[in-house]
């Protein structure tokens, strides 16, 4: 089973029907949810999904306490650690968020980081693709 880490920007297409990648979102959290993937994030995905989805949006809110379960009962959450901290520090060249999250990513064993975002610094060289490419691939397999 293909162990698929998710970035924060996939976490907001799911959730979000307004963002251009929802449809790949949710699908992405249905195949994890069915377990035809091993869907991953971390906890500081987590945090900054609840972060951006809310900011300057109150109503949204009182949704949150049952997307942050909902995440849970689909995804592995990865805590992060000390380890994942200071191997990003250590590795990192351009954007050390990107290279925290891929540290988490490789300490999770994942085979991908799955991310819209065309500039992800990885410098572990972990495959990254987008949602779409992930989920069109994985049709085809």
């Amino acid at each position: 089973m293909k162990r698929a880490f998710l970035d924060t920007n996939v976490l907001l297409d799911g959730f979000d029907s307004q963002r251009e990648q929802h449809f790949w979102g949710q699908m992405l959290l249905t195949l994890s949810k069915d377990g035809a993937i091993k869907g991953i994030t971390s906890t500081q995905c987590l945090v900054d999904f609840a972060y951006i989805y809310t900011i300057g949006k109150k109503e949204r809110l009182s949704e949150l306490q049952g997307l942050i379960r909902d995440l849970d009962n689909l995804l592995t959450i990865k805590d992060t650690t000390r380890h994942d901290l200071l191997l990003a520090a250590s590795h990192f060249t351009d954007d050390f968020e990107d290279a925290f999250q891929a540290a988490v990513a490789l300490s999770a064993d994942c085979d991908v980081i799955v991310t819209n975002d065309k500039r992800f610094d990885d410098p572990f060289g972990l495959p990254l693709v987008s949602p779409d490419e992930f989920c069109r691939e994985f049709i085809e397999e």
